[in-house]
């Protein structure tokens, strides 16, 4: 089989994932080639026009700078999985879950090998607070592939908890001194700058995200989730359809499924992410063998 890849956009990101392929690909028995092939490798991208077919989608995404999703009809709340709902071992003596604990307790995080980053511990954070997480409005997760005002959602659902314990962690790229004004001025506790969220679950009794890849830590975590998005950990979480609801879910936690919650973070972190070579030829005989 020839294979090919395509730098659609982020060349510096996508191509340290693509020597990984690379090496899986040939290890498999597959041929890179710059003719017409028969797998197409695209980085941040669905699988549409804009792209050759096949294709296979190339994501960065988290609990660390070296996992990355291999998916068929895009990223995040685009891919397979967030449509179809895995069939995961139920088993929870088989769990490994020793392996979860051990890399939250590293601290991790997909930008983990930049060496301009500097996560620090978060301070002052309340116990049994609700965690809101925000992202940059213009993600296309949230904007393109989720419709409708990210912000706009997130300040609707701040001022619906206006009389909870709230910590609003934003994107620390996202800068709004107006909306970061009101918030803090009603008596909640705002982040944002380069706060590691490992130092703030442990004091986080629900989350609440719109398609944040945080959702990965937390369920790392074993804090409860809220989505009001389509992530692809949706399975784990209690989905929010209406505002009024919001209220009676942040206080009554009798939805969460924590036994289900950690079986879903295992299985996707170590049985479906990618994070080596090994792990790379697992999920890409999936993939072709199925097709």
């Amino acid at each position: 089989m020839l294979y090919k890849f395509h730098d659609y956009k982020f060349e510096k990101i996508a191509n340290k994932y693509y020597d990984t392929i690379r090496s899986a690909m040939n290890n498999l028995g597959h041929e890179e080639s710059n003719e017409t092939v028969d797998i197409n490798f695209y980085n941040h991208i669905v699988n549409s026009s804009a792209c050759n077919r096949p294709v296979i989608i190339v994501k960065p995404t988290a609990p660390t700078s070296r996992h990355f999703a291999l998916d068929t009809m895009g990223y995040a709340n685009s891919s397979a999985l967030s449509y179809t709902r895995p069939d995961i071992n139920d088993d929870i003596e088989q769990m490994d879950w020793e392996s979860i604990l051990q890399l939250k307790n590293t601290k991790p995080n997909k930008w983990d090998d930049s060496v301009l980053l500097k996560w620090r511990d978060a301070k002052d954070i309340k116990d049994d607070h609700i965690l809101i997480i925000g992202q940059m409005p213009d993600d296309e997760t949230v904007n393109g592939f989720g419709f409708g005002d990210h912000i706009k959602r997130m300040d609707m659902i701040i001022n619906k908890l206006e009389n909870e314990n709230l910590v609003i962690k934003l994107h620390p790229r996202y800068k709004n001194k107006t909306l970061v004004k009101k918030w803090k001025d009603a008596g909640h506790h705002v982040i944002t700058g380069f706060d590691c969220i490992h130092s703030i679950l442990p004091k986080t009794r629900v989350a609440i995200v719109d398609n944040s890849t945080a959702g990965i830590e937390c369920l790392m975590h074993e804090v409860p989730i809220i989505s009001h998005g389509w992530p692809e950990y949706h399975w784990a979480t209690q989905k929010l359809q209406t505002l009024p609801q919001l209220e009676n879910l942040v206080n009554d936690l009798s939805w969460y499924r924590p036994v289900y919650a950690k079986q879903f973070i295992e299985w996707y972190i170590n049985h479906y992410l990618c994070h080596d070579i090994k792990t790379t030829e697992r999920r890409l005989k999936e993939i072709l063998n199925a097709n």
